[in-house]
């Protein structure tokens, strides 16, 4: 791993790492069972979440510097930028390529038209064995079997978590479900 990425990783906090680690072990299963790219895998895990421990205003200026556009939720809560920033600083390392990229963009909201790998990391964020949530493992297991499935099933519950804490859907997200209806969404 590049050195400034290994030093962004040792500012985390071991919480932060754990998780990070523990995404990485699924993203090397799912690669396995799905014919994906192990170390674009392992670059998309490793990379996710090395911005999420920014403050909230360090997001936001970083956003800016890096010249990351964002609208309305992402200023509301800029959490949301911790994906498209660590994206952006692998990618101006050179470090992956536009699978790893999009995968971490997108890896809080998911999008319309991601690729396998994007969808992979979406799927193993939400699944690792740290998360706790009813029906976790089935996701899990799911996910081995048919990413495809485990992406809209872990797409709902994402969804689910939000209507349960009163909390808008992102407008990348309601692209996301649409695309798995098969119906075109036009944000307003």
């Amino acid at each position: 791993m590049h050195p400034r990425l290994i030093d962004r990783f040792n500012r985390l906090t071991r919480h932060r790492q754990e998780h990070i680690e523990r995404v990485v072990a699924v993203m090397e299963k799912l690669a396995e069972a799905h014919h994906l790219d192990r170390e674009a895998a392992r670059l998309a895990g490793y990379g996710h979440d090395l911005a999420r421990e920014l403050a909230r205003s360090e997001l936001l200026a970083e956003a800016e510097r890096l010249g990351i556009s964002y609208g309305p939720e992402e200023r509301a809560e800029p959490l949301l930028l911790h994906g498209p920033v660590a994206a952006r600083w692998l990618k101006d390392l050179s470090l992956g390529n536009p699978d790893v990229w999009q995968a971490i963009q997108y890896h809080t909201t998911a999008a319309p038209g991601l690729s396998p790998l994007a969808k992979a990391l979406f799927v193993a964020d939400g699944v690792e064995p740290g998360r706790r949530y009813n029906g976790r493992d089935v996701l899990e297991r799911l996910a081995y079997e048919n990413l495809e499935k485990a992406y809209a099933a872990v797409l709902q519950s994402t969804l689910q978590y939000l209507d349960a804490r009163h909390l808008p859907w992102h407008p990348l997200t309601q692209g996301a479900l649409a695309e798995l209806n098969g119906t075109a969404y036009a944000p307003e």
